[in-house]
């Protein structure tokens, strides 16, 4: 089956990458401004970061031997998983927070209404750096200038950053460019069968499809819904895009055989699942361009466009 290429689909990448890419270039290769230091000239900060996106900047700004508690989604790089796992941002205990002697939580702007031990652990004493996020490539640039106003980061940090984000939007483009088409591609976010909901407008996972050259096969709701068989009907998908440990607790290709509807649709019918890491995913963290360039090889390799 060929798909025809979609004339915007390309050039709006581009787009997408160079503003990027001059964005990242405005405050220079340092950090911004940064607020004055609140810890003693020798005493190293402890951190708790209910972020994996954050947790993923720290190490790379050499600031993760200062973890000292993370959230659930804070796996990666892997020696994160040795710290305590204080579960996920919505449900946090804390008490158990206060027992790690924190000086800074990092928390996301997006998370803050969902985390009510914030407001507690605000109450006592603790300083909370809310740091804003986006659906952009270069969201990791702009997120660490933001941790650079808080703690010493070396500008050499940040700078080497950018160039690792620049050289994977670059290789990202030169991916697009051999690729022809644009597949409908539906995300299915399960938690075994009981739990499985498809994403639609607005998410972070139509970010990246597109970003990898697709299209979302959802259109006419914003957010996430449960998945029927009527949605899957309608969204006729060429390719079912899930997080790996989703499609693991379903049991594999065979369990996802089951959901009522999936046989029917035409990525199922042509073995065009793709399954990914979720955090390399959907995080849009320093690997985002690497991402969307895997994503976008895995679309095209299962035989879209012949």
């Amino acid at each position: 089956m060929r798909i025809q290429r979609t004339i915007m689909g390309l050039p709006g990448i581009l787009l997408s990458v160079l503003l990027g890419l001059a964005l990242s270039c405005q405050s220079g290769a340092g950090p911004a401004e940064r607020e004055p230091d609140r810890y003693p000239d020798k005493e190293a900060p402890r951190i708790i970061s209910l972020s994996g996106l954050l947790t993923e900047i720290l190490f790379e700004l050499g600031q993760g031997d200062h973890i000292v508690g993370r959230d659930v989604t804070s796996v990666y790089p892997a020696e994160v998983l040795a710290l305590p796992n204080l579960g996920h941002v919505s449900q946090l205990n804390a008490e158990a927070i206060l027992q790690l002697k924190p000086t800074l939580i990092l928390v996301e702007q997006s998370q803050v209404q969902q985390a009510e031990a914030l407001h507690i652990l605000r109450r006592a004493g603790l300083e909370v750096l809310e740091v804003p996020t986006s659906h952009s490539l270069f969201n990791a640039v702009q997120a660490a200038r933001r941790i650079g106003q808080r703690l010493p980061v070396e500008a050499e940090d940040i700078r080497r950053l950018e160039q690792k984000i620049e050289r994977d939007s670059l290789a990202l483009l030169e991916t697009l460019r051999q690729k022809e088409g644009t597949p409908r591609v539906l995300f299915i976010y399960a938690r075994g069968a009981g739990r499985m909901l498809v994403g639609g407008k607005g998410t972070s996972a139509e970010a990246i499809i597109e970003k990898a050259g697709g299209q979302n096969a959802i259109r006419g709701f914003a957010g996430f819904r449960a998945l029927t068989p009527e949605s899957l009907l309608e969204a006729a998908p060429d390719v079912i895009l899930m997080f790996s440990s989703g499609l693991e607790s379903l049991d594999g290709v065979e369990g996802l055989a089951q959901i009522p509807g999936i046989e029917q649709t035409p990525a199922f019918q042509q073995g065009r699942i793709v399954a990914m890491d979720g955090h390399l995913l959907t995080a849009f963290g320093p690997r985002a361009g690497l991402a969307a360039k895997t994503l976008a090889r895995q679309m095209h390799d299962y035989g879209l466009i012949q």
